[in-house]
């Protein structure tokens, strides 16, 4: 590993880009046609429709993937070199900071779950952990658990198991004292709970094919009964508990609506039956029932003066979500805290027990990024906030929530070889949208920049700390990120401007970032790259068809590329809940709005510079075939030399293997520095 003086020393006169070293001439393997007609509202012609495989097991599919992965592999042959040495520095780092743990309590202990399924259990924060149950990932394949639910006497041990990556989750009940599988349920979930007695084990299973979330099943004694099902195609269900373990609840929710039930008798009970863009999500502390609503308009915070008066209210108002978004709240026996976010920063307030503001506090400025940790003790006096930034390394403190001074805890590190800010960039419609940006002070020759962007869901990509960027930024990269209309950071309405019919504002300001960054004189402007994941990687692959010449390069994990083609598909996981994301394409409004931006029906003959795109075979939410196909039709089309790369993991899903998970990233850090001309 070079030194940190070698490195910056080497970096003092920035290679133009460059072609992958020692890639072979063999050219890319055919992904032949194969025309589909597409059903739907409008019907189409698919010319690589036919490459789909429900059962993923098709010997022509597989082989065609594997000369895909085997060229891929092939071509990036000259880089694995500068991939180790990446490897090598992230395992290096992260034994040099290790990030906080986060324990919850249960049973009387303090819990923790690793990757590969062993639990740890301490009695304090104090004590040496003492592992409970032996790692359970297998040898080989793929292993997630999505969520445990361990038993109030601390006997049993519920586990949601993923072996395929396509995350239909098996659910197995352990014996801890023997290690003993007791049960292995018959349906697939997602969600489970044990109830407050213990007698019974909830789950929440998955709809066949879609995985939709949409039946509540009980397990007692070893039987099974239905419980409830949600009938509405576009709702899911989920569990939790409320804060002073008195009540179980059942939510069903969309995307812009919520109704819930109580479990505490097993049936469920309505709390208040759902209407249109009406959202409410109970909380309960003692005799106090608070309720987060948008019925005001914002989300806020309400007191209801009884559980059995939810339907009927009125409801308190004690805290407006107006000008602000709120994130999460924890109840005390005392206090009331809210984590909100205000202008992109993160603030904290803390209530009395009557509801009064005592103390507000802002937790970040800028490029950093703070949130409430884990659950909370009711009866404590103080709360964990965990913080970092995009160069500075986790870490959490204790407010005292009755005088709200900060408890000597661990202070801020920030790295002063980095420098990290937000910036505003005036976007396509005079919008201003907010940049995330970090680099290496001591570098002053003009940067490569890497631009992330993700712009979905009404998810904020916070400025999180990421051990693997410094790699970037130790060679002469900029790392940023365009925190895009559809993206969350500055609240519901910059959420809703960048989401169905209004999706474009997405590519415009992904676009205007890019082309502003272009401009400073810090960062070469021949050497700018992309990268999107999954929702995001819809939006790097419609900025690559607006715009094919502005990146020299672009990285698209698990792309969702095909929007009509799935949109139009009811069938498949997530669409009928999607509709208020992507649209619906039995509105024509809709249908016309998606058919300008669909990254695979748009693209045409351009120079796209080169590309490194991944896949899942089993990925239940960017299933195979978009990746595939959007990669072979932007082949034929494209006027540029590439390459154009496709690997699919064919033991992994949406998420990449955590086996290879951090091979993955070095390769595709690997090709874009290789084309940025970093050879090490």
């Amino acid at each position: 590993m070079h030194s940190l003086l070698v490195l910056a020393s080497l970096l003092a006169t920035p290679a133009p880009a460059a072609p992958l070293p020692e890639a072979t001439q063999e050219a890319a393997p055919l992904i032949p046609e194969r025309p589909q007609l597409m059903k739907g509202e409008i019907a189409r012609l698919d010319p690589y429709g036919g490459w789909r495989d429900n059962s993923r097991r098709a010997p022509e599919l597989l082989a065609l993937l594997r000369e895909q992965n085997r060229w891929t592999e092939q071509q990036l042959a000259g880089q694995q070199p500068l991939a180790k040495t990446l490897q090598a520095e992230w395992q290096a780092r992260e034994r040099g900071e290790p990030l906080p743990e986060e324990w919850l309590t249960e049973a009387g202990s303090q819990w923790r779950m690793e990757a590969d399924g062993s639990l740890w259990q301490r009695s304090d924060a104090r004590s040496a952990p003492r592992q409970r149950l032996a790692p359970r990932q297998p040898a080989q394949g793929y292993y997630e658990i999505a969520a445990w639910a361990l038993h109030p006497d601390g006997r049993l041990l519920a586990l949601a198991e993923d072996h395929r990556g396509d995350r239909d989750y098996r659910i197995t009940l352990l014996d801890l004292a023997s290690g003993e599988t007791l049960a292995s349920l018959p349906h697939h979930a997602s969600d489970l709970l044990w109830s407050l007695d213990g007698k019974t084990l909830y789950t929440v299973a998955n709809e066949r094919h879609t995985l939709r979330p949409w039946q509540l099943w009980a397990w007692q004694a070893g039987k099974e009964a239905l419980v409830h099902q949600e009938a509405d195609p576009a709702w899911l269900l989920s569990l939790y508990r409320t804060t002073d373990n008195r009540h179980l609840v059942l939510q069903s929710n969309n995307h812009d609506g919520s109704e819930q039930y109580l479990l505490d008798e097993g049936g469920p009970t309505l709390l208040r039956a759902r209407e249109r863009g009406l959202e409410y999500y109970l909380d309960t502390q003692g005799e106090r029932v608070l309720v987060k609503s948008n019925q005001d308009g914002a989300m806020g915070l309400y007191q209801a003066p009884s559980l059995t008066s939810l339907a009927a209210g009125p409801w308190q108002p004690l805290w407006s979500g107006e000008g602000r978004e709120l994130e999460k709240w924890r109840l005390f026996a005392h206090h009331t805290v809210l984590q909100y976010r205000k202008a992109g920063d993160d603030w904290l307030d803390v209530l009395d027990a009557g509801g009064k503001l005592t103390h507000s506090l802002a937790l970040t400025e800028g490029a950093g990024t703070a949130w409430i940790q884990g659950s909370q003790d009711p009866a404590s006096q103080q709360i964990l906030i965990r913080r970092q930034g995009m160069a500075e390394a986790p870490h959490q403190r204790w407010l005292d929530l009755a005088s709200g001074q900060w408890q000597a805890a661990d202070k801020p590190v920030a790295n002063p070889l980095y420098r990290s800010e937000r910036r505003w960039v005036v976007g396509k419609d005079g919008v201003r949208v907010p940049v995330s940006l970090v680099w290496r002070k001591d570098i002053t020759a003009p940067k490569a920049l890497l631009l992330y962007g993700y712009g979905a869901y009404g998810t904020p990509m916070r400025p999180y700390y990421q051990p693997q960027v410094l790699s970037l930024l130790d060679r002469g990269f900029v790392y940023a990120i365009a925190h895009v209309r559809g993206g969350g950071l500055l609240g519901e309405a910059w959420y809703k401007e960048g989401r169905g019919q209004q999706k474009q504002h997405s590519v415009d300001d992904f676009l205007a970032v890019a082309e502003s960054l272009a401009r400073d004189p810090a960062i070469d402007p021949a050497r700018l790259f992309a990268m999107g994941g999954s929702a995001g990687g819809l939006l790097v692959a419609a900025a690559l068809n607006q715009a094919p010449t502005r990146f020299a390069g672009a990285v698209l994990q698990v792309p969702f590329v095909d929007l009509l083609g799935t949109m139009q598909d009811p069938e498949l996981p997530l669409t009928r809940q999607e509709y208020g994301e992507w649209g619906n394409p039995a509105i024509p409004a809709d249908y016309a709005a998606m058919r300008r931006l669909s990254p695979y029906d748009n693209l045409h003959a351009a120079p796209y510079p080169p590309l490194y795109v991944t896949a899942g075979l089993h990925d239940s939410q960017v299933p195979y075939w978009e990746p595939l196909k959007w990669l072979a039709r932007l082949r034929a089309h494209s006027t540029g030399a590439g390459p154009y790369l496709l690997h699919t993991e064919l033991e992994g899903g949406h998420l990449a293997n955590p086996r290879t998970a951090e091979l993955r990233a070095a390769r595709e850090y690997a090709f874009l520095l290789s084309l940025a001309g970093v050879r090490h």
